[in-house]
Order: C-alpha cells, then structure tokens, then sequence
C-alpha cells in the first residue's frame, strides 16, 4: 500500500469514529439550568430534574432529523466499506477503485449533513 491509501484511510476512519460518536452522544443541544438539564440528541433525549436521576428516552423528531439521522447512518455506512476495502486492497489492488468511489459517496453523505445543520 502506497502512503497516500494508508493516509486517506487513517482520515476516513478517524471521519467515522467521529460520526459514530456524534449519533451515540444525546449532548447535541444542552440547557444547562440550575434546577434541571435537558440533553437532546438524534437517537436519545435526556433529562435531569431538581438533582434526581437522569432518564433518557428516544425523542419525537421532525422529518428534518429523520433525513439527517439517515444521511449520518448512510454517511457512516460508506465510510465503514471504504476502510474495508482500503485494508483489502493490500492483497487485491482492484479494491481501490471502488474505494475511492464508495469514499466519494460517503463523503458527500457527510457533507449533506454538515451543511444541513
């Protein structure tokens, strides 16, 4: 493998750890008030009221979430494939080509949802 594939693949798995980890935190949007906290996230909403215990239970949310929800699990889909095949196209070169295609997908996934937020 060439040093640019093992660069590109580095960034693209650092890319999907950081998607994985923004759809598993519920600490997208936090108020912070004295008496209680709110957390809300895509896939969990939490709630601490006068000092008790934190509930978190899935939230309602509009379409806008949703189609940004499915762009995330699509973005982290191809990101997941693409380091797949660039750990493949060590012992079959082909892989690369796809790669590079499946990391365009998914790139642009991504970027559909940075510029929707």
């Amino acid at each position: 493998m060439d040093k640019l594939t093992v660069i590109s693949g580095c960034l693209f798995l650092t890319a999907d750890i950081f998607a994985i980890a923004s759809i598993a935190n519920p600490d997208w949007i936090s108020t912070g008030g004295a008496s209680g906290t709110l957390t809300v996230g895509l896939v969990r909403q939490c709630q601490t009221i006068h000092g008790r215990e934190r509930t978190c239970f899935p939230p309602q949310l509009p379409p806008e979430w949703i189609t940004t929800l499915f762009f995330i699990i699509l973005g982290i889909i191809s990101l997941t494939v693409t380091c797949a095949l660039l750990v493949m196209s060590h012992w079959r070169r082909e892989a690369a080509r796809y790669a590079r295609w499946i990391a365009f997908t998914g790139s642009t996934f991504v970027s559909i949802v940075a510029s929707s937020l």
